[in-house]
């Protein structure tokens, strides 16, 4: 069936057109009583749905959000979309949702249809993989345009614009820590690409933990990646050559690649390598040896971001802001504790 229109309505109730919109749009204060209500019962029978992209046109609103994640096979990601979709439909708003497959031109390619599609704002997490100059152009390209946006998770070194994201370094001192405080002292570091801020405050994190201990800093006991499971598998066999005890995984995607390394070389955990992981996805706790990790409210996250960009587009004079949860360690099974062995 064809979309019914306001002019099907019309049709239908034997009234104009305009007669019909402003009943739609409650501008209807001098039409009679009786043929309002006609107007309505007629939408109604008919299912009439307003067209968004029309209406848009007029009020330059669309009530769509686009939100652009770098890769939905990651579960903190999936956490982040449901709990921004779910606060966007709480507004009346609809979200866009865009999968760059942590690769940085498609963030810009993204925003170009986002922007196309006349979206309201827009919430960013940027890709992780390569060193260019995709970002910078993003921003740039908002800015032109005047679009109200914000950033989450990946929030990269220097940023001035609206985020949410967690204490990373305070994050990464924790789960160094909690390896320090079980005895270990030959810990390995797999990070984040190191050009986004938070993949960088969380080795900050592990620095300071073994600084303050008293351990000397050595960087062939870390490793940099990217947040996939490859890179824990293939950069865990070079820290497993250095003979480090346990690791702090940046995220517990590469931690899996860490247990997925270690299960290779026969080495068992927590038995004779510790692991701890940053973010708690759900699968964290299904392990065959349930990780260590750091808690990452990522639902909450994309209710924050949506909050806060629904906020930037509704005044013009919000001001940008960082939004930063704290981190929880949820301790499971990955770590053994060495004291009695030193």
């Amino acid at each position: 069936m064809d979309r019914i229109t306001i002019k099907d309505i019309a049709s239908r109730a034997g009234v104009s057109v305009t007669t019909v919109s402003l009943v739609l749009n409650g501008k209807e204060h001098r039409i009679a009583q009786e043929t309002k209500k006609k107007i309505i019962h007629i939408a109604n029978e008919l299912d009439y749905r307003p067209n968004q992209l029309a209406i848009g046109l007029i009020t330059k609103r669309t009530n769509t959000i686009g939100l652009i994640l770098p890769d939905i096979s990651n579960s903190f990601f999936g956490e982040l979309a449901k709990g921004a979709e779910r606060k966007a439909a709480e507004n009346n708003f609809n979200i866009i949702l865009c999968n760059t497959n942590d690769t940085p031109v498609k963030d810009y390619e993204y925003l170009n249809v986002l922007l196309d599609r006349g979206v309201d704002g827009i919430i960013l997490v940027p890709s992780g993989r390569g060193r260019d100059d995709t970002i910078p152009k993003c921003f740039t390209l908002l800015e032109q345009c005047q679009k109200p946006f914000v950033l989450a998770d990946r929030i990269k070194v220097g940023d001035k614009y609206s985020g949410v994201t967690l204490d990373q370094e305070e994050g990464g001192y924790i789960a160094t820590d909690y390896l320090i405080n079980n005895g270990h002292r030959k810990i390995g570091c797999v990070t984040g690409p190191l050009g986004m801020l938070n993949a960088y405050l969380r080795y900050q994190g592990y620095r300071k933990a073994i600084e303050t201990a008293g351990i000397v800093h050595r960087p062939k006991w870390v490793r940099e990646g990217s947040y996939h499971i490859e890179d824990g598998v293939e950069l865990s066999k070079e820290l497993f050559q250095e003979g480090v005890s346990a690791i702090f995984a940046c995220n517990d995607m590469m931690a899996y690649g860490v247990y997925q390394s270690a299960v290779r070389s026969g080495i068992k955990v927590p038995d004779q390598l510790s692991i701890v992981g940053f973010d708690d996805i759900i699968f964290s706790q299904f392990s065959e040896v349930p990780l260590t990790t750091i808690h990452q409210p990522a639902y909450q996250m994309g209710e924050t971001a949506v909050e806060k960009l629904l906020a930037l587009i509704m005044n013009k004079e919000e001001k940008n802001e960082k939004i930063i949860f704290k981190p929880e360690l949820i301790i499971r099974s990955s770590v053994k504790d060495v004291t009695s062995e030193r």
